[in-house]
């Protein structure tokens, strides 16, 4: 049974979108997750834990990462109308036009864009670094590019890359902001690596990397299983054991759905 999918609204302004955007969003590791739990949270819990409104403030911050072409933060001066009815909030005109105003408001507050305001237009946004230290952004692979230049390999500057049919294909509607946080930590478990398959955390090990709770976990993975991005399946911790058999859940990350329209469907789920 289907419990979601965007409307025809929203994907024609995703298709729109996708004409100024790039073909895939570069988002740094360190926005997703910390090394060691003595860092600071990392900016993607902190954009959802911010009180209400958080996963607007990240959908909204990782479309302005879609969007930035150029390799600088270049300022984008969109509606916040358009924005409203990318995401499929209600009446986008007017109460979906203030959750992004005020999303953006947060965001500059906490040091991630800048904002020009424009009376009668859309207010200029000039996206910061990811890290939420108002320094200039740049885009990462532009950054590491340079870095390798000058003074070798550096770690800040790794990054995921987010399809451009997350957005055209109407998956930032439906998912939650906790479903898209689960899927940025998995891309970053994944890695370089083609497979993306027969990943899983610890809770510990999940509270240090990525902050965030038990529940937006489990939120996250069983929208993420609904919309068919992942998979989640029983394995043995260590299956040459003659112990008694202890099993763990490891999900399949299955990014091919990105390809076809976003649909959240109800289904049975084995849990974290």
């Amino acid at each position: 049974m289907i419990k979601t999918r965007p409307t025809n609204q929203a994907l024609r302004a995703a298709e729109s979108a996708g004409n100024r955007a790039r073909k895939r969003a570069q988002i740094r590791y360190r926005f997703v997750e910390r090394e060691n739990i003595e860092e600071p949270v990392p900016p993607m819990a902190r954009l959802l834990r911010g009180g209400r409104g958080g996963q607007v403030r990240l959908k909204l911050y990782l479309s302005f990462l879609w969007m930035q072409t150029e390799d600088l933060g270049t300022p984008l001066g969109y509606p916040a109308r358009a924005w409203a009815t990318l995401f499929d909030l209600p009446d986008p005109s007017k109460a979906g036009a203030r959750r992004i105003t005020d999303a953006q408001s947060w965001l500059e507050e906490q040091g991630f864009v800048g904002v020009a305001a424009r009376p009668g237009s859309g207010n200029l946004i000039t996206l910061l670094d990811d890290s939420g230290n108002r320094e200039p952004y740049v885009v990462p692979g532009a950054a590491a590019n340079r870095e390798r230049a000058e003074k070798g390999k550096s770690l800040q500057n790794r990054y995921i890359q987010l399809p451009g049919t997350f957005w055209t294909n109407g998956h930032i509607t439906v998912l939650s902001g906790a479903a898209i946080a689960m899927l940025l930590a998995l891309l970053c478990e994944k890695g370089a690596s083609e497979e993306g398959t027969g990943m899983w955390f610890s809770p510990s090990d999940a509270e240090r990397r990525f902050a965030l709770s038990e529940d937006t976990r489990s939120k996250g993975l069983r929208e993420l299983s609904e919309a068919g991005l992942v998979t989640t399946r029983r394995r043995p911790v260590n299956p040459t054991d003659f112990d008694v058999r202890r099993m763990r859940n490891v999900h399949d990350l299955r990014l091919e759905r990105l390809d076809d329209t976003a649909a959240i469907v109800a289904r049975t789920w084995a849990g974290l």
